[in-house]
């Protein structure tokens, strides 16, 4: 069970890092904002407490240090600076490892962790900063004085409930007597008698005085995983210890006797400070607020949502063979009730792919990460702009797009951005600039990622081509398809990185990693003025919407989202056609012949033909088949070793009678004839 906690603590905390990063990326821009500084500090308040609760010790120790710094920040005790915000940063990746490996044993990372909290002590002193930063670190930092001690009234009201998600009350009693001197009061007038008593239910309450030197937030630290599951009130009633006080024993002893619980008003307010806990909420406020928090999301493991999808896929294709049934039989009841079918079909597969749908935000955090730490270690400044960050992808696309997007990334900071004298000598402001833009296109989603550096000379990438022997020297290539270059396998070699901006470096891979979730990638540039690569995505690989097309005998599967157009043709119109171009509405297409693709005989002894018009990098090209079948609810299965590698084909689907139909990747069948021209 415990192991369960700790399982859920760990995600929940890693959700908490990642609202840290972000609270952290934003401070850094506005080094004055309350908010943002309040908000660091209670993510690792919770991080502290959580990590001593659940066994995390290690973790809590190094918390409780970078609290300290921000807890001297919050109270104007220290500035907050560029060296502060990277020790920062730095000591999350920290507290990242220590979620990830638990308490530890290693004398190597033990040693790691001492010198890390030693830099976290040294940054308070002063000492732990250089230049200005560290100037002004050492002016503000001073020791903290040593706050009096104070009496606090804690009135803890637990829920029936709160046993049953292996709370231990005592446990959290316990932390709040190591903060100080504490007297507990404990009341069990609600206690039923025994033959009522359920063993998995709570039925006590408890009020504890503490006297400590502590803050109030230590003591709300104690209770942050429970705030949820009980009443709680923390009040200061006096500003130095009381718990020795003969009347305020009397009146401890008077309120277990009589179950009354003990209020601000029974003690006297000697030195009292403003009360630093919530006000009593009126029995009213209470109903309300119970009756408003309603739980908005649930965490669900991604296996079950791939399960989920699976099933759904599953319920795609029966759904299929009790279309054709129906049509077969031509029973009016069996067709009425197989359109119902269908209808919650696609009704429970979007729901199901909503549910898979994850935000791109959830993989941005480690972009920005990467722009401000390669960004600082080469000398440059850029401003990372991200644009539709909210944007959501299927969770394997984009556990497929993260590394083909560090790369990009990479190659814009490493070779795209100049540093910034030699932005200023080219007119340019020293600050470079990166965007990240992502959108919904139709079907697709687009992403954009432009940089305003020095661009790519596309001539000496051409003469680069030409040495190489990828192209001749007398080639008439367009600048896009000059550019296009650099995604070819074996152009990306240390000599182009030097003299390229390193843009072909690993570019063929880029392009065959986003192929493998079917997806585009182009790139623009002008020399001088920057770069601008955009990638092409579905939203999903599972399920996707086709037009089932016959070539000879067997059935394929081209997605709707790449048609534009379709055209019935007679066969004198291609014994016209020169050079694979057919005239249609008075404008000339290229085609592909799918019989010829896959290799079907008797092509001559076709009497009508159909042309499906698809839509590839801004042209259309036409494709030819025997036979528009119709609309078809696709499920897309992955492809056994022996068609692994091939090269047109992204998978297969099971008909409703049971044969195969072959699903076609558009982008890879033109791109394969423009190769071969």
């Amino acid at each position: 069970m415990i192991d369960k906690f700790r399982a859920k603590f760990v995600e929940e905390s890693t959700d908490n890092v990642h609202d840290l990063e972000e609270a952290l990326f934003l401070l850094e821009k506005d080094m004055d904002n309350k908010e943002l500084i309040e908000r660091i500090f209670r993510a690792m308040h919770s991080l502290k407490g959580g990590g001593a609760m659940f066994g995390f010790n290690h973790l809590s120790e190094f918390t409780h240090h970078l609290e300290t710094i921000f807890d001297w920040v919050r109270t104007n005790k220290l500035k907050v600076t560029t060296d502060l915000i990277t020790l920062t940063f730095s000591a999350i990746d920290q507290i990242k490892f220590l979620l990830k490996t638990g308490d530890l044993s290693a004398a190597e990372d033990l040693n790691a962790q001492q010198n890390f909290i030693q830099r976290l002590q040294a940054f308070l002193s002063g000492e732990g900063s250089t230049g200005p930063s560290g100037a002004a670190a050492s002016q503000t930092a001073a020791a903290p004085e040593e706050s009096d001690e104070k009496t606090y009234l804690i009135s803890f009201i637990p829920q029936k409930e709160l046993l049953q998600n292996g709370t231990n009350p005592l446990y959290l009693l316990d932390d709040i007597h190591a903060l100080g001197q504490a007297l507990t009061l404990a009341y069990t007038h609600k206690v039923p008698s025994l033959d009522l008593i359920d063993a998995e239910a709570n039925y006590c309450l408890w009020q504890i005085l503490v006297s400590t030197a502590e803050s109030i937030n230590e003591i709300k630290d104690v209770f942050i995983f429970v705030e949820d599951e009980c009443e709680l009130h923390i009040d200061q009633v006096a500003g130095r210890n009381i718990l020795q006080d003969k009347e305020v024993l009397e009146k401890t002893e008077k309120a277990v006797k009589n179950s009354t619980l003990l209020t601000v008003e029974d003690f006297k307010l000697e030195n009292q400070a403003p009360v630093a806990g919530p006000a009593p909420q009126t029995e009213e406020k209470k109903k309300a607020a119970i009756k408003e928090h309603k739980i908005s999301s649930i965490r669900v493991s991604s296996h079950k949502i791939d399960e989920l999808v699976t099933l759904v896929s599953e319920l795609v294709t029966l759904q299929a063979q009790l279309s054709l049934y129906a049509e077969n039989t031509q029973d009016a009841t069996m067709l009425s009730m197989s359109e119902n079918v269908q209808k919650l079909s696609r009704q429970l597969r979007e729901n199901a792919f909503d549910i898979s749908l994850i935000p791109l935000q959830s993989e941005l955090m480690r972009f920005q990460r990467l722009v401000r730490d390669l960004s600082k270690d080469q000398g440059k400044d850029i401003d990372f702009v991200i644009e539709g960050g909210d944007l959501e992808l299927d969770k394997n696309i984009i556990e497929n797009l993260t590394d083909p997007l560090l790369h990009i990334l990479r190659n814009s900071i490493d070779h795209g951005i100049e540093v910034p004298e030699d932005r200023i000598k080219a007119g340019k402001a020293p600050k470079g600039n990166i965007l990240f833009k992502a959108f919904y296109s139709g079907a697709n989603v687009i992403i954009e990622i432009s940089d305003d550096g020095k661009g790519i000379d596309a001539e000496l990438i051409r003469q680069k081509a030409i040495a190489k022997g990828l192209i001749e020297s007398d080639a008439a290539l367009t600048e896009k398809e000059v550019l296009d270059l650099i995604f070819v396998s074996g152009f990306s070699t240390r000599e182009v990185v030097s003299d390229v901006s390193g843009r072909g470096v690993g570019m063929d891979v880029v392009k065959r990693k986003l192929a493998n979730i079917r997806g585009e990638v182009s790139i623009e540039s002008e020399k001088g003025k920057g770069t601008l690569i955009s990638i092409t995505l579905p939203m999903t690989l599972s399920i996707i919407d086709g037009l089932l097309v016959g070539v000879g005998e067997n059935q394929y599967v081209i997605p709707i989202s790449a048609i534009d157009k379709l055209y019935a043709l007679q066969p004198e119109q291609l014994k016209q056609s020169f050079n694979q171009v057919v005239v249609i509405d008075n404008e000339q297409y290229p085609y592909i012949d799918l019989r010829k693709v896959f290799k079907v005989s008797d092509a001559e002894d076709r009497e009508q033909l159909q042309m499906i018009m698809v839509k590839a990098e801004d042209r259309l090209t036409g494709l030819l088949v025997d036979a528009v079948i119709g609309e078809y609810q696709t499920v897309v299965k992955p492809l056994g070793r022996y068609l692994k590698k091939q090269e047109i084909l992204s998978g297969a689907s099971i008909m409703g009678d049971g044969t195969i139909a072959l699903v076609i990747d558009t982008t890879r069948l033109l791109q394969k004839q423009k190769n071969r021209k």
